[in-house]
């Protein structure tokens, strides 16, 4: 039965209206990198959840993966949220989906225009703080 948590999780957060999201969060905390303490990671799981499919359209048109890129944050949304309900074992586990998934799938080309780059960059940056997450099991 736990082991449907993170499919509850998934479908809770894919039920979401994208209208909601906070960018300005998002953000802030990938601007800190998610590493001084200063981002509401409770917050921001909730924020990178309300992502959706036009959320990451753009990079497609570029040529980046954007289904992985939505399905790795939403992952690591789910760990974020985990950690912080003190569930380390999900939230490694999602941690590690999140990380898998935009390390394959999510590439930034040479020639994005700096408009979708700037973007780009934020979501690498809320990337690389998932990847350095300290979750135990």
């Amino acid at each position: 039965c736990m082991n449907l948590v993170p499919a509850y999780l998934g479908l809770a957060l894919a039920a979401a209206p994208a209208s909601a999201q906070d960018m300005d969060l998002i953000k802030d905390c990938a601007d800190t990198r998610m590493a001084d303490g200063q981002c509401d990671r409770a917050q921001l799981a909730e924020e990178l959840g309300l992502l959706g499919a036009s959320d990451m359209r753009i990079f497609g048109d570029y040529g980046i993966e954007s289904f992985a890129m939505l399905t790795a944050l939403r992952y690591g949304a789910s760990a974020l949220f985990f950690a912080d309900e003190g569930e380390g074992c999900y939230a490694e586990e999602e941690r590690t989906a999140a990380v898998e998934i935009w390390s394959l799938w999510v590439a930034k080309p040479n020639d994005l225009p700096n408009a979708v780059a700037v973007k780009y960059d934020v979501y690498d940056d809320i990337m690389k703080g998932i990847v350095r997450m300290e979750v135990g099991c």
